[in-house]
């Protein structure tokens, strides 16, 4: 009941509160302010005319409470109108109007000017807008134009290696020989089928390595038409592949041939010739270690290859290691015994391991197959001499200077025999043709035990110094 009389109570208050100030806004009339606005005097002709203006800044019905203001500005009116009057009884009315008329004319034409060179700088900021634009817009159409014809071009040599690598090229049926690429590759593989298989001996290690002018000219033609089918995206065989190998081999670039040999190796582990390959470059660069290893990979594969055995056998002397030098050679020797190269090899084998007979032997053996090897007959004559068979020695020696005159080596060596057999003549010719073509032997002779009976010979001494 006490928050019913509350409500009503402030119902009330509230009520009463509106009507109040309804009233005092609306209802009641205020008295009007005694403000006059002073009118501007008058002259018979007055120098300036101003306009008439209402300057009253009163409103009709003023509220009350600002009467201060409202006085305040009044007085103030009247004192601008005041200065006003000054100012139109003190000016010249003619030398205004031509001065305003001076200005105005003259701001004219500075708006004018102003005008004219902001439409020339606009007009300049066009034209490279313009000139900007064209160019994005030559640079835009020049960058599609080359990606369309580079995605033509990818997606047509994608498409066809895709053909290409989908089937064999030797054997390319009648539907795939409808595609002018398919064709071409086609043909290109059966003409190089019929060449490699024409020149079977690139694949002979030993001949690979020591091509004639010709034979590589006949190789170049093969890579030639194997780097075609590369390009065109033909997946090239071990042996294809073997070929670029041997071409880069006999070019002496190493690098790139053993790096194609290695290549093979991984694909085909058992491609003998691209291990006897590696091996063979490592030898030319003279890393024994490694040539050795490969070498020996290739005689596993391959245990026939006399090429393969002998140069193993020859790696495996470099290294002093002679039990498996010898094994190798003769291995080598049994399955090519015309070779005499591989004999005068084995023979090396036996003298460094202390088997002179087996050596002189073999020094024969080398020298009978090949009569001017040189460096065969005078090993021989070395191993005859350290079995004191004198006069078999000096006749090997005799035969190695007749194979190359030049052979001083021999031509001391058979000095030495000669005097050892007392055949002062022999000797002393032998001698004196020896230390012409390497004066070093003068000095050799001075002290050499073969010539002590030579001592008190004016001849020899003449000869040696």
């Amino acid at each position: 009941m006490r928050n019913i009389f509350t409500l009503i109570l402030i119902i009330l208050t509230v009520a009463l509160a509106v009507s109040y100030s309804v009233n005092f806004y609306t209802g009641k009339k205020p008295t009007e302010l005694p403000v006059q606005i002073s009118e501007l005097p008058k002259s018979a002709a007055p120098a300036f005319q101003i306009p008439d203006t209402d300057l009253s800044l009163l409103p009709e019905e003023p509220d009350m409470a600002n009467t201060d203001v409202y006085t305040r500005v009044n007085d103030l009116e009247k004192s601008i109108s005041a200065k006003l009057s000054i100012i139109a009884r003190s000016s010249n009315n003619k030398e205004v109007i031509a001065r305003i008329d001076q200005l105005s004319k003259q701001l004219e034409n500075d708006v004018t000017l102003v005008l004219a060179a902001v439409n020339k700088k606009e007009q300049w900021y066009r034209n490279e807008f313009y000139q900007v634009l064209a160019g994005l817009l030559a640079v835009f159409v020049l960058f599609t134009a080359i990606m369309i014809m580079g995605y033509v071009s990818l997606k047509k040599f994608v498409a066809q290696s895709l053909m290409i690598r989908g089937i064999k090229p030797a054997t390319v049926s009648a539907e795939d020989a409808e595609n002018p690429v398919l064709a071409a590759v086609g043909a290109v593989a059966a003409k190089l089928a019929v060449k490699i298989g024409d020149n079977r001996y690139l694949f002979d290690a030993d001949k690979a390595v020591r091509l004639t002018t010709v034979q590589k000219n006949i190789l170049s033609e093969i890579t030639d038409e194997l780097l075609f089918l590369d390009k065109a995206g033909s997946k090239l065989s071990p042996e294809e592949l073997y070929l670029l190998g041997v071409e880069r081999l006999n070019e002496k670039n190493y690098t790139e041939a053993n790096a194609l040999f290695e290549h093979i190796k991984k694909d085909d582990p058992e491609f003998a010739a691209a291990w006897y390959m590696t091996g063979y470059i490592a030898y030319l660069n003279k890393k024994y270690d490694i040539a050795a290893e490969n070498l020996a990979k290739a005689c596993v594969i391959e245990p026939e290859n006399d090429t393969f055995q002998s140069t193993y056998g020859s790696t495996c002397l470099r290294l002093k290691r002679y039990s498996e030098a010898a094994a190798a050679l003769e291995k080598a020797a049994t399955i090519k015994p015309d070779d005499a190269a591989v004999w005068n090899n084995l023979a090396h084998a036996y003298i460094v391991s202390g088997e002179t007979e087996k050596a002189a032997e073999a020094f024969r053996k080398a020298a009978d197959l090949k009569p001017d090897f040189h460096e065969a007959l005078h090993n021989l004559g070395l191993a005859l001499g350290r079995l004191n068979r004198q006069e078999e020695a000096l006749a090997a020696f005799e035969k190695a200077i007749a194979a190359k005159p030049d052979k001083h080596e021999s031509m001391y060596n058979a000095a030495c025999l000669y005097a050892i057999l007392g055949k002062r003549e022999g000797a002393l010719k032998n001698l004196k043709k020896a230390i012409e073509l390497s004066p070093e032997y003068a000095k050799k002779a001075r002290t050499d035990k073969d010539f002590e009976s030579f001592a008190n010979d004016a001849e020899f001494k003449a000869i040696a110094g």
